[in-house]
């Protein structure tokens, strides 16, 4: 499991690097571009029921990112 975190941890680090996803997110036009592909995403791909999992899934990457900054 500690080698897991570490992998994720890494993950997490090579994103922050390329995406500027808090300041892209400023103007409240992103995080709903994000909301509706993974909305999609859990429907469509996954086969799951419509909830409102997707948007917990981008305000909690967007709160995780901004707080590793």
């Amino acid at each position: 499991m500690e080698e897991k975190t570490m992998t994720i941890g890494q993950i997490i680090g090579v994103m922050r690097d390329y995406w500027d996803l808090p300041a892209d997110c400023n103007d409240g036009e992103e995080p709903e571009a994000l909301c509706a592909y993974l909305a999609n995403v859990q429907v469509e791909k996954l086969k799951m029921p419509m909830s409102d999992a997707y948007r917990q899934i981008v305000d909690g990457s967007i709160a995780l990112v901004r707080d590793l900054r």
